[in-house]
């Protein structure tokens, strides 16, 4: 395809849309955008049948400038305005519009007020799918609690209209269920009705005082109206109660980036990322004027650094006597004849991996061209398209780092490999001018009437000692050398699997493993004497002192690699909703026929307006949910699940918790008893609690729900 396609689709972005730096000082004049309209049209004049077709392919839209409206100069001031800002302008008219304190006598009439409202500003046909689903939801649940987390499961699927509509009715059947009426004034706060969540939040905190999920969302919420003395004060007692608390930072940063203070705003956005990173959270930083560190991208933590169990290799030891050589050569043959065998097996293993690979590629191949259709064909059938596994791009960063200082350490090394050539080469002239000496020696000695001297034992002194020196070195050298290339296999072979699709994995492993055993053999261009072995082999089978008895040498067994394979593996199954995720891929899935096959979803049109980013919790349900609050982020007890979401869906899942916990969820545990790892495959289901951790909102202040007021109840 043509270059020209990428600057096209940045063309016909919004003119205001968020940039990635800082844009100019001064907003454009209306001479100036008329030219860039007018460079626009051009372009889009330009385009082939094939970058049209690929546009609609991607649901780009060709704008019409035929009736480009006219903008004024104020226009385009506000909306320059609007462009730079960080956080919401205060709004006295919402702020002045939230309800008197609402006690528990009084919320179900106000929860059903807002229920009122609310339908008033959805889409017909939302509604009629958001009662279906109600009515599913309350034949498939046992509890609000359980009812609530299906409603809940909606706002992780991407319909945050939805979400809000099917909870305010499953809050009306029970008024009570702390956890809904939090995760529900979250949902309203993230849609623009910050004002009307304000009175649940407070009735909440006075409930539960030195909650971090009720602090933060109550701090989020006053953030959107731009109350900012407020916002801080509920964001500060939130951080410091959890000080890597996700969204409280990105709350935090914004703050401090509106009063000019960018590095604090730095600090904040990185101990979220800690917490969980999103590409948001990058975008973020980058526009900051901070590069993301490879240290601060988060994958699921490693079971073991040695994941080939390449320590389990080991080869036989360098000779340190001219006898040794002896069996040296005849341990260090075995075990080169075991290596090439390995290496065989596994080379046929990999052709057959190969094979597998390339089908699989096609396979993916022909699932993403088949979801393209399908989206074009069904607008509201839900699925998924991933052109590289979900940790990729990290992955390969860290990957990078890390073979960079590989490479450092190499060169160190290479120093180390330099100098001992020269000394060799001074041990060896050391050791030829000995032998030589000893040689006149003998020779003079030698004959008739002579003493006749034996001098084979101090022709063997004099090799052991340059054996001893020589190998001993060069053997010190060669395991450095197996130590530097066992940590460059298994850091790449960590990274690798993050990096590629299970069935490509396969195939590099093997390769991995091939590299491996080839390795064995000589290191990193160690000088191979002899028989092509990488130590100095001299023997003395010429002289009579070499018919000391040998013993049996002891032959190395050639140990097995261990295999490395994805151990970390979550899913969430909210009956409604299933979300699973590992360390290649994660899907999405809605689980409702009528909802997942609906083909008009034009109902959720508003959503990205104020649906910018939370964090979802979900744990293995430990005691009650009237008694110990809202989840919060950072709590270390049971077994949980968190999902980070930003306006273009999930873009993180993390699996927190200890090994052997038993929570009344699906838990199998794959990590080692009572180490605390949690490398383990976990389900959690509706049974769990789920607690919605509210993200900043639209900076403009506008939502659907944002011109909602209740004036009595």
């Amino acid at each position: 395809m043509k270059q020209l396609l990428p600057v096209i689709i940045v063309c016909f972005s919004p003119f205001f849309s968020m940039a990635q730096t800082r844009p100019k000082e001064k907003p454009p004049t209306q001479k100036e955008m008329q030219e860039m309209m007018k460079e626009a049209q051009k372009m889009a004049g330009e385009l082939s049948a094939e970058d049209k077709r690929m546009m609609d392919s991607l649901g780009i839209k060709m704008p019409d400038f035929t009736n480009v409206p006219n903008v004024s100069g104020k226009q385009l001031a506000q909306a320059w305005e609007d462009e730079n800002r960080v956080v919401p302008k205060r709004d006295a008219a919402r702020i002045a519009a939230i309800p008197k304190a609402v006690s528990d006598a009084r919320m179900e009439t106000y929860l059903a007020a807002i229920q009122k409202k609310i339908i008033a500003t959805l889409d017909a046909d939302l509604i009629k799918m958001g009662d279906k689903l109600y009515t599913y939801i309350q034949s498939n649940s046992k509890n609000s609690d359980e009812a609530g987390n299906m409603a809940t499961a909606l706002w992780v699927a991407g319909k945050p209209q939805m979400a809000v509509y099917v909870l305010g009715k499953v809050n009306n059947n029970d008024p009570s269920n702390t956890d809904n009426l939090s995760n529900y004034a979250a949902m309203l706060s993230m849609q623009g009705a910050q004002h009307l969540a304000i009175p649940i939040l407070d009735n909440l905190n006075a409930k539960f005082p030195d909650n971090g999920t009720i602090l933060n969302n109550l701090g989020q919420a006053w953030l959107g109206l731009g109350e900012l003395l407020k916002a801080e004060k509920y964001i500060d007692r939130a951080l410091v109660l959890y000080s890597f608390h996700p969204q409280a930072n990105m709350a935090k940063a914004a703050i401090a980036e509106s009063k000019g203070n960018n590095e604090k705003a730095k600090e904040a956005v990185k101990k979220s990322i800690q917490h969980a990173y999103t590409p948001e959270k990058e975008e973020k930083l980058a526009r900051l004027g901070e590069k993301l560190s490879h240290t601060q991208y988060l994958l699921p933590p490693r079971r073991k650094t040695d994941v080939l169990n390449l320590d389990g290799f080991r080869s036989p030891y360098f000779p340190m006597s001219s006898l040794g050589c002896i069996n040296a050569e005849i341990e260090w043959k075995a075990f080169y004849q075991q290596i090439d065998e390995k290496i065989n097996s596994l080379s046929k293993l990999r052709r057959d991996a190969e094979d597998a690979a390339m089908k699989g590629s096609q396979r993916r191949m022909n699932e993403n061209v088949a979801y393209i259709r399908s989206a074009q064909a069904n607008p509201g059938k839900n699925g998924q398209m991933l052109a590289v596994p979900t940790y990729a791009t990290r992955a390969a960063k860290k990957l990078n780092a890390t073979m960079s200082l590989m490479q450092r350490k190499m060169e160190a090394y290479n120093s180390r490999m330099t100098l001992y050539a020269q000394e060799s080469l001074q041990l060896k002239k050391a050791y030829d001018e000995e032998m030589k000496k000893l040689r006149r020696e003998d020779e003079a000695q030698t004959g008739s009437q002579r003493a006749n001297e034996a001098y084979c034992p101090k022709y063997r002194t004099a090799t052991d000692k340059y054996l001893k020196d020589i190998n001993g070195k060069l053997q010190a050298l060669y395991l450095d050398a197996l130590t530097l290339k066992k940590e460059m296999i298994n850091e790449s072979a960590h990274y690798t699997m993050y990096m590629m699709w299970p069935d490509e994995f396969q195939v590099a492993k093997l390769d991995y493993q091939i590299e491996w055993l080839n390795f064995l053999k000589k290191g990193f261009g160690a000088p191979a004497y002899g028989s092509g072995f990488p130590f100095v082999s001299i023997t003395l089978n010429e002289y009579s002192c070499n018919s000391d008895p040998k013993e049996e040498p002891a032959l190395t067994k050639l140990q097995n690699f261990d295999d490395v394979h994805c151990e970390y593996h979550s899913e969430l199954n909210w009956k409604v909703f299933k979300i699973s995720n590992d360390c290649s891929r994660m899907t999405t899935e809605i689980d409702v026929d009528f909802f997942k096959y609906a083909r008009k979803d034009d109902f959720e049109r508003a959503e990205g307006d104020t649906y910018i980013s939370s964090t979802v919790k979900v744990t293995g349900k430990v005691g009650t949910s009237r008694t110990v609050g809202p989840v919060k982020v950072g709590a270390s007890a049971g077994v949980s699940v968190e999902v980070e979401i930003d306006r273009k869906g999930t873009k993180e899942v993390t699996l927190t918790g200890g090994a052997n916990v038993s929570v009344g969820t699906d838990v199998v545990d794959k990590g080692a008893p009572g180490k605390g790892n949690i490398e383990k495959s976990v389900s959690i289901g509706v049974e769990g609690r789920i607690s919605i951790i509210s993200g900043q909102g639209s900076v403009s202040g506008t939502g659907i729900l944002s011109g909602v007021e209740i004036t009595s109840f």
